[in-house]
């Protein structure tokens, strides 16, 4: 028996370690693939600005020193991942824009793969399996979306990694309540904040399920330690959360106020309706997870009801995770805009309840039941890798079959769908393999796209590519927000799609063949390239 055990264990290790290396091994091969998003240039921005800002005040040894001029980013942004990533790039002394970049890409890889690790075991303590918890790693890294910013969202992403290791640490402090565990928990949750502000509600979280621990314990002495043990949590996470952002730390009251209520307070305009963030989220998911996430909040707010007294400390954990998922869903109403990356950090909760379904199933031992399961993880999890590597690097424009019938149809409910406009990599690379001019002039037709997107180009082809106006220009980059008709839409000369939509048109000007004034062009520009959501 002893010598099975053994050789379980070896088999496990083995099995775990392989998933864990193939993992590492795929980012590193592809992490190299993704191209310039949206927001790069202003995080970028932001993180210099701030890392800047700080070599001032080491330089000068005082806090006196101007800050710099600050607008709403930094009020609903806090900067330790980006000066984190702008430090790295003064330690390798990097900078050539493109190696900037790939420092980046692998940074915001590399601490998503810690983050699996993390869930893994955080999985594997809530269902005492290391198969359950690989299952779970499973269902995170094949899941299309996620996995694709996995490699270049220097926001939402981080956001979503040390939330993981805040649940983590919270229920180990929860469950242990000492001064070490209070000061890693509150060391976490201080990061946590300084990524996004509005990852205070987990502090808080702690705070109401420490206290109302700390009120029911019978022992005054008992009591006494745990009130000295949150004391110290607040008190090192304020302290933590100050340190780690050099906005705060002239004047840490007053700013972190002016944080607080700008996050409370902040709405997109016009505000998206309610269920948003709830449709993005079951349209860009697997069905398999869906449907799994549903059986398994099902079966969790039934053993909050017929669960025992004693059984405490499952069904405070149960809340936790419902208050954890539910919470932002609520209060970001209004908020959301771009699909539901603000909400990225939730999904880690919405895959616990995924394989609390599948676990359910599993153990009706109803033998049709685990066939179908088994027969449906099979299926769904191949589907959705076949997906991921025939689309690649494009697996963030991930819709299941709940979003549209035709891709005319899911155009029309949700309209732009590279929304981060990786896409323009791709165009601009197709350009420079067929076209052999020494100088070629583009035009980035994207309403808000410049020649910063180049940035991720080898330095020699970066040279041959010039920004221009679209008279002026021989290709122009342009999105297609709805299908296009006519005399135009045939002369398009190249196009990327992902399972049949299109994400990115390639014009090629000089191949109109007829004369064309400035109305006439300004009339085609407005009919083919300004499209509205």
């Amino acid at each position: 028996m002893k010598d099975f055990e053994r050789v379980s264990r070896f088999a496990q290790h083995i099995i775990v370690g392989s998933f864990f290396i193939v993992l590492f091994i795929t980012g590193i091969v592809i992490f190299k693939d993704y191209g310039v998003y949206l927001d790069e240039h202003n995080n970028e921005r932001f993180g210099r600005r701030w890392t800047d800002y700080v070599y001032t005040v080491v330089e000068a040894r005082s806090l006196s020193v101007p800050i710099p001029s600050i607008d709403a980013h930094d009020l609903i942004h806090g900067p330790i991942f980006e000066v984190f990533l702008a430090l790295s790039g003064d330690l390798f002394r990097l900078k050539d824009s493109r190696d900037i970049l790939l420092m980046r890409r692998l940074c915001v890889f590399l601490l998503f793969y810690i983050g699996i690790i993390f869930f893994y075991f955080f999985c594997r303590k809530t269902f005492r399996s290391w198969r359950v918890a690989l299952l779970g790693c499973l269902f995170f890294v094949l899941s299309p979306r996620i996995f694709a910013e996995a490699f270049y969202n220097s926001v939402d992403i981080p956001f979503l990694v040390f939330f993981i290791i805040s649940l983590v640490t919270l229920f180990l402090f929860l469950d242990m309540k000492t001064v070490a565990l209070a000061g890693i928990h509150a060391l976490v949750c201080a990061i946590l904040v300084n990524v996004r502000p509005m990852g205070i509600f987990l502090p808080g979280l702690t705070v109401l399920f420490l206290l109302f621990e700390i009120i029911h314990i019978r022992s005054s002495r008992s009591r006494w330690e745990g009130s000295c043990v949150l004391m110290c949590f607040i008190l090192f996470s304020f302290v933590l959360a100050v340190a780690f952002n050099p906005f705060l730390w002239a004047a840490p009251f007053e700013r972190m106020n002016d944080m607080i209520r700008t996050a409370a307070t902040f709405k997109w305009e016009p505000p998206e309706p309610w269920y948003y963030g709830p449709r993005w989220i079951a349209v860009s998911t697997p069905v398999l997870y869906g449907v799994l996430f549903l059986i398994g909040i099902l079966v969790s707010v039934r053993s909050l009801f017929v669960s025992l007294p004693s059984q405490y400390l499952a069904r405070r954990n149960t809340i936790i995770l419902f208050l954890c998922f539910f919470l932002p869903l609520i209060v970001s109403v209004g908020k959301l805009y771009g699909g539901w990356r603000h909400l990225y950090f939730i999904y880690p909760i919405f895959l616990i309840f995924a394989i609390m379904g599948a676990q359910y199933v599993w153990q009706s031992k109803r033998f049709i039941a685990r066939v179908v399961l088994i027969g449906s993880l099979i299926l769904g999890l191949l589907g959705t890798a076949f997906f991921m590597v025939r689309n690649h690097p494009y697996q963030n424009i991930y819709f299941n079959r709940f979003a549209g019938k035709t891709h005319t149809e899911i155009g029309g409910r949700f309209g732009w769908f590279d929304y981060w406009a990786l896409s323009i990599r791709g165009g601009l690379e197709y350009i420079l393999k067929t076209d052999n001019d020494a100088v070629i002039p583009v035009c980035f037709n994207c309403g808000w796209a410049d020649f910063r997107y180049v940035r991720f180009l080898p330095l020699e082809q970066r040279e041959r590519l010039v920004s221009t106006n679209c008279e002026q220009a021989k290709y122009v980059l342009s999105y297609p927000f709805q299908p296009q008709t006519g005399y135009f839409s045939e002369k398009k000369f190249y196009s990327i799609a992902v399972d049949g939509l299109m994400i990115m048109d390639v014009y090629k000007l000089v191949h109109l063949g007829f004369p064309c004034d400035d109305t006439c062009l300004s009339g085609f520009l407005e009919k083919i390239f300004f499209h509205k959501r």
